[in-house]
């Protein structure tokens, strides 16, 4: 017999049974389950999914009100074991974790949202470690304007015990990240495709990066499914859960950011902006949110105020551990400094110069990569440093091409 995380892991794989529908199929069950017992706050651990296995597509219908169509999903989904199957085995061939919402180790933040999802992946440190975070979020086509105020303000969250939260896409969520863990942190990028079939591809390298000790790879969605239009705006409302607060750096008037910002504010959870050149397109969303009531953000402290913490100047009284923990943080970003040094932002190197002045036309990344006899991973890496040095882009058919 399935137990009920099985149970609910076979549920989350079918296509159109959402967690709201599920969620309604539980507490149903759950309170005729608990009307049947003499001590329901003793019996819980006793309540059993495994019937679900037994009802027919009426059943569906009549007793839990599903539509005929939501009833023949889950009717027919149920019925396909290898669904289950196949992604158990996934699971276990590379060690990935999942906790559905009756977990004691589902993220407690998670389960208070409006219909927290059913099931969530992970990779890498536990998800109930984290105790203090932020959603970073904000433009793909982000300037030097994120990375200088991102490079400012991180280190001294990391310091202060938050780990940050993102999306894994280009532009702030990259640099969200990387900044993160530049300065000793910890890092959750939540994904908008399964944790097998990470995306973007460029950033493969770093998200194993953080699987293997930077942080945690998280995923709402089957292991091997790809991303589309629908799991973009899914994974921005499990940053907005996972998050005590968010903090959008660049967005434009219409901008993903603004809807994990949403999200964010439906939950009760505080939402940040940085304020920016009012001539500038990327601008437009967070003063946008500044003029709707965000917390303008100046300075670190304007975050950190909500989260009880005061950061008070030459204290001799800082803990031999925070002490480390700050020498660790100095240390790190002492390193990215003479790296930066080496390699100027304005003095491109030999082979970020060569790979510019092949772009000619725009190309695909594996067309790239053929034409210049590159490594995927090395030129993808470079194509990131020049992109954030504004020198190309990626244009809708995601092809790369000089700005």
């Amino acid at each position: 017999m399935k137990n009920n995380r099985e149970i609910l892991l076979h549920l989350s794989l079918i296509y159109g049974i959402g967690p709201t529908l599920v969620l309604k199929f539980i507490k149903k069950l759950f309170n005729e389950f608990v009307a049947g017992q003499r001590h329901p706050e003793i019996q819980k651990k006793d309540f059993d999914l495994s019937m679900v296995y037994e009802l027919g597509q009426n059943d569906f219908e009549r007793k839990f009100s599903f539509t005929k169509n939501q009833a023949e999903s889950i009717v027919n989904g149920l019925q396909n074991k290898a669904l289950l199957s196949k992604e158990l085995e996934l699971i276990e061939k590379y060690k990935i974790d999942y906790h559905t919402f009756l977990d004691l180790d589902y993220p407690e933040i998670l389960k208070s949202i409006y219909s927290p999802p059913i099931m969530i992946y992970s990779k890498g440190k536990p998800l109930n470690t984290y105790k203090k975070t932020l959603a970073i979020v904000g433009a793909r086509k982000s300037t030097s304007y994120s990375q200088r105020v991102l490079d400012k303000i991180i280190p001294e969250l990391v310091f202060n015990d938050i780990s940050i939260v993102s999306g894994g896409a280009l532009g702030v969520d990259t640099i969200a990240h990387k900044s993160t863990i530049d300065a000793g942190g910890r890092t959750i990028v939540v994904l908008g495709s399964g944790i097998l079939s990470p995306y973007p591809e460029r950033n493969i390298k770093f998200f194993k990066k953080v699987a293997n000790g930077g942080g945690t790879l998280v995923s709402i969605f089957p292991l091997r499914m790809g991303p589309d239009r629908g799991t973009f705006p899914a994974r921005n409302r499990v940053i907005a859960g996972l998050s005590t607060g968010c903090l959008v750096v660049e967005a434009a008037q219409k901008s993903g950011a603004l809807i994990t910002a949403k999200f964010a504010l439906d939950e009760g959870r505080n939402v940040f902006a940085i304020p920016g050149n009012i001539e500038s397109l990327m601008s437009v969303g967070c003063n946008n949110l500044i003029k709707q009531g965000a917390k303008l953000v100046n300075s670190v402290n304007d975050i950190l105020e909500d989260y009880g913490i005061t950061i008070v100047e030459n204290d001799d009284k800082v803990s031999e551990v925070s002490a480390a923990k700050k020498i660790a943080t100095t240390v790190s970003l002492e390193k990215k400094e003479k790296r930066l040094e080496v390699t100027p932002k304005n003095n491109m190197d030999k082979q970020a110069s060569f790979i510019l002045s092949s772009i000619n036309m725009p190309l695909s990344l594996d067309n790239l990569s053929i034409k210049l006899n590159l490594d995927i991973e090395v030129l993808q890496e470079k194509l990131f440093d020049l992109e954030l040095d504004g020198k190309i882009r990626q244009n809708m058919a995601g092809f790369w091409e000089r700005t």
